[in-house]
């Protein structure tokens, strides 16, 4: 699959969506440390430990990193993180976080609108994403997206330490 221009800036109403800075570790790390975030992550070990933010950075510049990743930005100032993590035949997997402060105001639904027209225009077939159970507000981004739920499973969680049970979603491109 043959992701073109992989750093794309893209605005939504409110949001702007743009790779990475080293500005924005120090926000990453305040909002990915907060527990209400972490417990939600699969991949983010719980406490953050001090220089992953940095790290993150690096490897989302990274020239063998394959995950197209985006910051949330409202008024210049981080608020979340999405990404699409492309896979085999034109899939991928989306993952987000978002601070606190900024939860049922709308922005995630925003976000992965435009990350949904990037993929779209990108030729992605399908897109998944994986929600740990009673997560609902993530569940509800997803549905209002046009997800479908297509069943429960367990998944790994850093934070967590070990595996949870989650449900998995899965928007078909192909349908429009």
């Amino acid at each position: 699959m043959d992701i073109q221009n992989t750093s794309t800036v893209m605005k939504t109403e409110r949001l702007n969506l743009r790779p990475l800075q080293d500005s924005d570790a120090g926000l990453i790390a305040l909002y990915v440390g907060d527990e209400r975030v972490a417990l939600n992550l699969a991949v983010v070990p719980h406490p953050y430990p001090p220089g992953a933010a940095e790290a993150y950075i690096e490897y989302s510049r990274a020239s063998d990193t394959d995950e197209i990743i985006w910051v949330m930005e409202l008024n210049n100032e981080l608020i979340g993180v999405i990404s699409i993590h492309p896979k085999e035949d034109g899939r991928g997997n989306i993952g987000y976080w978002l601070a606190p402060q900024f939860w049922g105001a709308g922005f995630t639904p925003e976000a992965l609108e435009s990350v949904i027209g990037f993929a779209r225009r990108n030729e992605f077939v399908q897109l998944n994403a994986s929600v740990h159970q009673g997560n609902h507000g993530s569940a509800r981004v997803l549905i209002k997206e046009g997800f479908e739920y297509i069943g429960d499973t367990e998944s790994h969680s850093i934070p967590r330490g070990g595996m949870v049970k989650s449900w998995k979603y899965r928007l078909d491109m192909s349908d429009g």
